[in-house]
């Protein structure tokens, strides 16, 4: 009788623990990812959209199927863009949420503590910068966005053999990503074109409302065309100012930081004649990017910036590392190392073990304003 009531408690706690294992595994069966992004505050510009994106792509790649059959879950933290949040955030997604990878953060400061983080816990990061260097010398940490070289490339192509300019000014925001971006630019120009010189550089401060100094500064030194270097609100002040002083026969060039519709919308007549660098090419988009523009908007009622195709991107690019590895985490550094000529929204990336910005050249178009739209730049400005 014992043993047989010995048995029969056995029986219990053995299909106690089977119930136990199997809600482990049905847990396991989702994949969890996690983002940092600054999804309010300041920097909310560049984080909502961000986390919209890879939104999106998590909602795509589940409804066709997820990864090797398994849903993505997705875990989100919204740091402000304030690097004195992000390392609470980042240690809750590694050790608590326990996700296979991070996009994020949206800012120089937070991608850097994002980055240490994930380095030393071995889960990949894709980060969303034109900080080229953010990710070098360092084996779980990506790029999803386009290195600004590339962006400086694409604006020196344009000013050298569609407008055909020689003399030009600058006029950047005197933060990081503007001086970082503004440096990188005279170094590519004087390379890959020494016919065209910078006559001025002028600078801003983010919260600055009023340009007009500095434009006038630049249109006095004989420039032909102002390239701008910033994101935000101060890069749309930089372009109604230049509207307000009749400055149009002085061409107006923006980085890929500029590429919002929201703000083409805002400027309004002001913004006609604006050229920008851009990932997505809205006026003439091919099959790629018009199907990402309109479950974009589909989902979010609005045009997507092109900050939501890095997340988008970022997100994929973590799903096809996961298919590569089945599943095995350890190996997803080696895994996204060994992705080759993947067609993203934004263009086509390859990474190696010593090549951590993907996105490959000539993954630009450069755009201008036209009737408070955007139209390719080449129609009007063909070589």
């Amino acid at each position: 009788m014992k043993c047989k009531k010995w048995f029969s408690g056995a029986g219990i706690v053995l299909f106690t623990m089977m119930v136990l294992l199997a809600a482990e595994w049905t847990e396991a069966e989702e994949i969890r990812i996690g983002t940092i992004l600054a999804t309010s505050g300041r920097f909310a510009f560049l984080g909502d959209p961000e986390q919209k994106g890879v939104e999106l792509a998590v909602d795509d790649i589940n409804t066709s199927g997820g990864v090797l059959g398994r849903k993505l879950k997705l875990f989100s933290y919204d740091d402000e863009g304030n690097p004195g949040k992000t390392p609470q955030l980042i240690e809750r997604l590694l050790q608590s949420d326990k996700v296979a990878g991070v996009v994020g953060a949206s800012t120089s400061g937070t991608i850097h503590v994002v980055a240490t983080a994930c380095e030393k816990a071995g889960v990949p990061q894709f980060y969303i910068s034109g900080n080229s260097a953010i990710c070098q010398g360092k084996k779980w940490v990506f790029n999803a966005a386009p290195a600004d070289e590339l962006d400086a490339e694409g604006m020196i192509a344009f000013l050298k053999e569609n407008l055909k300019v020689k003399k030009i000014g600058i006029i950047h925001d005197a933060n990081e990503y503007g001086t970082r971006s503004t440096e990188s630019f005279v170094a590519l120009l004087a390379k890959l074109a020494p016919g065209i010189t910078v006559v001025g550089t002028e600078k801003y401060q983010s919260n600055d409302r009023e340009m007009t100094g500095q434009l006038v500064n630049l249109k006095n030194a004989g420039s032909e065309c102002i390239v701008i270097w910033g994101v935000g609100f101060a890069p749309g002040v930089v372009v109604k100012n230049w509207s307000q002083l009749g400055m149009q026969n002085i061409k107006l060039m923006g980085g890929a930081g500029m590429g919002s519709h929201k703000m083409i919308q805002a400027l309004g007549d002001s913004g006609e004649g604006l050229l920008f660098n851009t990932v997505i090419n809205y006026g003439a988009p091919n099959k790629k990017e018009k199907g990402f523009i309109d479950a974009y908007q589909k989902k979010f009622g609005a045009v997507p910036p092109t900050f939501a195709a890095v997340g988008y991107d970022a997100a994929f690019l973590l799903a096809e590392a996961l298919k590569i590895t089945k599943g095995n985490y350890a190996k997803l550094a080696d895994a996204i190392a060994s992705i080759k000529n993947l067609e993203g929204v934004q263009g086509t990336f390859s990474f190696d073990a010593n090549k951590c910005n993907g996105l490959q050249p000539g993954c630009y178009v450069m755009a201008v304003v036209k009737n408070g739209d955007y139209y390719p730049a080449a129609k009007i400005y063909p070589k």
